[in-house]
């Protein structure tokens, strides 16, 4: 049915040049069925996801920062810095999500289609430097609650040594980035290319005719 519509609507613009045509059904095959920009246009249900697991886990840290504010605890700091990072998370994939406009994006002429979705798809790369920051925040929090039930001592330590746990929060937030880097990045700026290349090719045929 989509298909269809799209179809309509460009035989109504019979004239319109191949970079300023909006998005064609035989386009639409192509993105959604063959070409691996169907991963971009899909990015919606990743970012719905992340913004439903990021409410969640900052609705939890506000409860746990109240209690450390109260208790005056010994992860009140961590539980503050958490507090900010998922605020700032929350907001940079809310605004994405609103910036994609999902609903719309097909009524774009084709070039101003691949531009907006080659932006999008650069922005869900950089959302993955908090996604880096979030993990060193939870994974620090697992090491303290493994140490508690290991070592008292040891745990007493880190504790009590905000230096310390800033230290292995860097080091643990820096190490995700790098796997990130190595595994699912990739794939990701492959898939930036692919937008580039598809843009560009559009433009090539353009000048050449």
């Amino acid at each position: 049915m989509e298909l269809k519509k799209l179809l309509q609507q460009w035989n109504s613009f019979p004239e319109v040049s191949m970079e300023e045509r909006p998005v064609l059904s035989s386009d639409l095959e192509k993105i959604v069925v063959k070409n691996p920009l169907s991963d971009a246009f899909y990015l919606r249900k990743k970012l719905t996801l992340r913004i439903a697991i990021l409410s969640v886990l900052w609705l939890y840290n506000i409860w746990q920062f109240r209690h450390q504010w109260l208790t005056q605890g010994n992860e009140l700091y961590p539980q503050g810095a958490l507090f900010v990072a998922l605020a700032a998370a929350l907001y940079f994939h809310v605004r994405l999500l609103l910036f994609a406009d999902y609903p719309t994006l097909l009524a774009l002429p084709l070039v101003n289609f691949l531009n907006k979705l080659e932006t999008i798809v650069d922005k869900y790369i950089v959302a993955y430097k908090f996604v880096s920051a979030l993990a060193g925040f939870y994974l620090l929090f697992g090491i303290e609650a493994l140490l508690s039930r290991v070592s008292a001592g040891a745990y007493e330590t880190l504790s009590n040594n905000n230096w310390y746990k800033w230290l292995i929060l860097i080091f643990l937030s820096v190490s995700f980035d790098i796997l990130l880097l190595h595994t699912i990045i990739p794939r990701q700026r492959k898939l930036l290319e692919t937008v580039k290349r598809y843009r560009d090719g559009i433009h090539a045929r353009a000048q050449n005719k």
